[in-house]
């Protein structure tokens, strides 16, 4: 009998556990899994035998070269709230070889506080669209200084001083953000019933858009996969 309740308990533990986020009366969530994969004629190649990038095992082999989509770190889901005025502070840390971040995911409004770790002043610039430059204040060494980011869109924050110093920006009004490695889950809960976009990013691929209707006492699972030919594909939605 006790072990038969243990057993109860634990499926319903894990059943509870998969069906996403608690139910919250008056609110809703939309949670999935994000991840990402090569592109689908890649995948198909790897899974005929033959010799040079692809292994006789179905499975892409990949060189120093290649990005392997499995492993990346910095997958963004966006979820766009017109209520978020932005404002949220975001540490951003230079060396002398490269940025902490190789991307990130903020709102129109927030402030990114870039932290000079070199052995050099630092001027950075941040270019958006077209001509559309801002060059900073130089910051010294072991100093740093902020930035209200009051751009929408895919920007490059670089600098002056070292091209190897570059992070891309992706902003947009009302941007909240989370950052996950490929195959992780995610979730936004506790959103007050509307209509709301989610935005699922990497910032050498691009970006799938996709409207949510949030309605009360509803959870919303949406999962997406991240590759070049679902990006495109994406783009050609009505």
């Amino acid at each position: 009998m006790k072990n038969f309740l243990i057993n109860s308990l634990v499926l319903f533990f894990l059943v509870n556990c998969a069906s996403g986020p608690a139910i919250v009366p008056g609110k809703g969530a939309v949670y999935g899994t994000i991840s990402a994969q090569s592109h689908k004629d890649v995948i198909a190649k790897a899974s005929k035998k033959g010799g040079g990038l692809y292994s006789d095992k179905g499975k892409v082999v990949f060189t120093k070269q290649m990005v392997n989509y499995d492993q990346l770190k910095e997958l963004y889901v966006c979820l766009l709230n017109t209520s978020f005025a932005g404002g949220k502070d975001h540490l951003l840390i230079a060396d002398k070889e490269k940025m902490s971040q190789r991307s990130m995911a903020i709102a129109k409004g927030d402030r990114l506080w870039v932290q000079n770790n070199s052995s050099q002043v630092l001027t950075f610039f941040l270019a958006g669209q077209g001509d559309d430059i801002q060059v900073y204040s130089p910051i010294k060494p072991g100093e740093r200084s902020v930035i209200t980011i009051a751009q929408e869109g895919t920007l490059e924050l670089g600098s002056d001083e070292n091209e190897a110093l570059m992070t891309t920006l992706f902003s947009r009004t009302g941007l909240m953000s989370q950052k996950h490695s490929s195959g992780e889950t995610y979730s936004f809960e506790k959103l007050d019933p509307g209509q709301y976009k989610i935005l699922f990013w990497y910032w050498r691929l691009g970006s799938i858009e996709r409207n949510l209707v949030i309605k009360a006492g509803e959870n919303i699972e949406l999962n997406q996969v991240l590759s070049v030919d679902k990006i495109m594909a994406s783009k050609n939605d009505p």
